[in-house]
């Protein structure tokens, strides 16, 4: 079945990469702050042939957002800080706080109850749960341990909890169980439908390096897809990540050609995942672990990096790393696993969000900038993310491109369409509907607000997209695929969120189709939304 799955994958995204024009499909990938530009204008022409040049001014800003958990002596949350009581450096510059929201800003809305994905703009900002099952790292007896406590949980929630979605990975798949849901009931039935899967690959191979390598990049993949799916979401998203992830690989002695492609596997999973505001705690119920650091909290991270460097991930890869690195907690070596998932939830729902113009900072691509949060009033700990990686903003000019960069980044972004194609999550980074016409013909109903608007001299405002649309079996198998670049055009769109473009996408439908599934991709901002339409 996994083979299958990954042939189906190659072929799509081959058909992808060698659709006529697809060349325009890259674009730059989200950042972990907030961007906002005005590029480069074009030349003023009068009509004739002399073309007047126009005097450039180009103004970049940038907005760091950051979630902060405050904690005791205790590990209890307190909520009571204002915005006097933070102090944030980037680097060694002070920074001023630009906004400030409280923990109780960040709660559910009176009267909103989420069934699904599609209820999740009910929430507005408020956090949502992610459980993820790890059986492709984990050991059988400790995944079966851990399926276990995640049930034991579960029973010990209110009937009515925040909104949780439920996955897995496995040596198969990286799947959704259950949808975005505040039953309890709904969530444990899903679990029980699912078997303790056996770890093969773990269990032939170990931990040898290209085994090793293979199940990073997996573990990095589903990551990726659950940031980008839920890259709409306003609120914060915690991922409880119930397993052992990954195992570390050290990149000491390795060539640039080894180690460079696993540094920016994991620069982007950072970017995708701050971008998104995703949080990660893990919670490996492995009973010794063998990583090459004990990093359970910001604190860890700290003495990590005076070893090491700057930056969180220098000489080795760790998956531990990841989860201070995004302002979340490891909890490891530890029988009480369903308390662990409980302390994460709790202290997921409970931030308070700041944020800050950075001062003094460097443009220079791929450079890490360290954050710090320092609490006024003693014996306070602040949990948030420990820095970013800088990237090219829109309207910067292009730096110089190695040999095959420009296509490598091609195909990381193909490849993201795929993932979306091939996944059952929700995307919700541009938001769209689609709904049957006549005839073989489908609308959808595109967000202006999720949408890149360009100006265009002579008709409005243009926003280019991708469409690629994809027709499954009953059984999930691909039956057919259209992929297609399109330039929407609108005089003045606007930024409302119930405005819309309305467009026309005519799909041939073979026998045996049970599922149609549409992905939109935003060409600027590699922005991601799909919809799916049962028994076309």
């Amino acid at each position: 079945m996994f083979i299958l799955q990954y042939a189906g994958r190659m072929l799509l995204i081959g058909f992808l990469l060698f659709l006529p024009g697809q060349r325009t499909l890259h674009a730059q990938s989200a950042a972990p702050v907030s961007p906002s530009s005005t590029g480069p204008t074009r030349p003023v022409t009068d009509g004739s042939q002399n073309t007047a040049p126009q005097t450039v001014i180009r103004v970049t800003s940038r907005l760091v957002v950051l979630d902060i958990v405050v904690t005791d002596k205790q590990g209890k949350p307190v909520t009571d800080l204002t915005r006097d009581d933070f102090e944030i450096t980037e680097g060694k510059d002070p920074q001023r706080v630009r906004s400030f929201e409280a923990p109780i800003s960040h709660a559910l809305p009176a009267g909103a109850l989420v069934h699904s994905s599609a209820d999740i703009a009910k929430i507005g900002n408020s956090p949502v749960n992610i459980l993820v099952l790890d059986a492709l790292n984990t050991r059988f007896e400790d995944n079966a341990f851990s399926q276990h406590s995640l049930l034991k949980f579960l029973d010990r929630q209110p009937a009515i909890m925040p909104p949780t979605t439920l996955l897995v990975a496995n040596d198969k798949r990286f799947a959704v169980l259950q949808d975005y849901t505040q039953e309890r009931d709904v969530l444990e039935a899903a679990l029980k439908r699912n078997p303790v899967q056996y770890p093969w690959r773990l269990a032939r191979n170990g931990d040898t390096s290209t085994e090793g390598v293979i199940r990073l990049m997996q573990s990095l993949n589903a990551l990726q897809e659950i940031a980008q799916a839920a890259a709409g979401t306003q609120g914060r998203k915690n991922i409880m990540w119930v397993g052992k992830g990954f195992p570390s690989v050290d990149m000491t002695g390795m060539d640039d050609a080894s180690s460079k492609p696993l540094k920016d596997a994991i620069k982007r999973c950072i970017d995708l995942l701050l971008s998104s505001r995703v949080t990660l705690y893990i919670i490996d119920p492995t009973p010794l672990s063998s990583t090459m650091y004990d990093i359970s909290t910001p604190n860890d991270l700290a003495t990590l990096e005076a070893e090491t460097g700057t930056e969180p991930f220098g000489d080795a890869i760790r998956f531990s790393a990841l989860a201070p690195a995004t302002g979340g907690r490891v909890f490891s070596a530890r029988n009480d696993v369903d308390k662990e998932i409980a302390t994460s939830m709790r202290d997921g729902s409970l931030y308070y969000t700041l944020s800050y113009a950075p001062t003094g900072v460097s443009d220079e691509p791929g450079a890490y900038r360290n954050i710090h949060v320092t609490l006024k009033r003693p014996g306070l700990t602040a949990a948030t993310r420990d820095g970013y990686y800088t990237q090219s903003q829109p309207g910067d000019l292009p730096a110089t491109v190695e040999p095959g960069a420009a296509k490598l980044a091609e195909g990381v972004e193909v490849m993201d369409v795929a993932n979306a194609v091939l996944s059952k999550m929700v995307y919700n980074g541009v938001k769209i509907r689609a709904a049957k016409g006549a005839r073989g013909r489908y609308t959808l109903a595109i967000a202006d607000a999720t949408l890149n608007w360009q100006p265009n001299a002579k008709s409005g405002f243009d926003a280019p997209i991708s469409i690629v649309a994809v027709c499954f079996s009953a059984s999930g198998k691909v039956l057919s695929h259209t992929a297609e670049e399109r330039v929407l055009n609108n005089m003045s769109p606007s930024a409302n969120a119930s405005s819309e473009e309305i467009i026309m996408a005519p799909v041939m439908i073979p026998a045996g189709t049970a599922r149609l599934r549409f992905v939109v991709r935003n060409s600027v901002t590699g922005r991601l939304g799909s919809a799916d339409i049962e028994n076309p």
